[in-house]
């Protein structure tokens, strides 16, 4: 799989994010249900600051995913969202992108005195934002789900997924 496949794979996937939540209002996006303590929004902001820590981390060669700003407007406002959706969309479809190919570090806290540095790549770094977009959509549709909001059809199943039932329908 190359660069450009990749970027393609997490362009898809945030695009079906942002069409759900160009249905949604700000009071449905901001608001948890009863049975859960997150809400639409909580999901959408941790996605896009994973994205946001991926792209400063290839300026610096190091990805550092624990370290989010934690943007709470972007809990509150689908329209900032969407903005920011649209942010990571140029990101991924810049030439610019082609210029990181290749070994990254990685950072990750395991605990309160412990870290660890791991060497990784970006296309292996755009393949986990993809399975965890997918996981945050899967979430997205079940607290839409659960505020008797339309959810688009396959939103947050995997590719796999996907696969199998196209398979199995044969």
């Amino acid at each position: 799989m190359t660069l450009a496949e990749v970027c393609q794979f997490n362009d898809s996937s945030l695009s079906e994010l942002q069409c759900a939540l160009e249905s949604l209002s700000d009071s449905q996006y901001q608001n948890s249900t009863s049975s859960v303590s997150s809400s639409i929004g909580t999901h959408v902001r941790h996605i896009i600051e994973f994205y946001q820590c991926f792209f400063k981390g290839l300026d610096y060669g190091v990805i550092d995913y624990d370290n989010r700003p934690r943007n709470i407007e972007l809990e509150e406002s689908v329209e900032l969202a969407v903005d920011y959706l649209k942010n990571i969309h140029l990101l991924l479809n810049s030439p610019a992108i082609e210029s990181h190919q290749g070994a990254i570090t990685l950072y990750a806290v395991l605990d309160a005195e412990n870290a660890i540095q791991i060497s990784s790549t970006v296309i292996r770094e755009l393949l986990f934002l993809q399975n965890h977009t997918t996981h945050h959509l899967a979430v997205i549709a079940l607290l839409m789900e659960q505020k008797g909001i339309a959810v688009p059809e396959n939103l947050g199943v995997a590719a796999s997924t996907r696969l199998h039932r196209a398979v199995q329908t044969v």
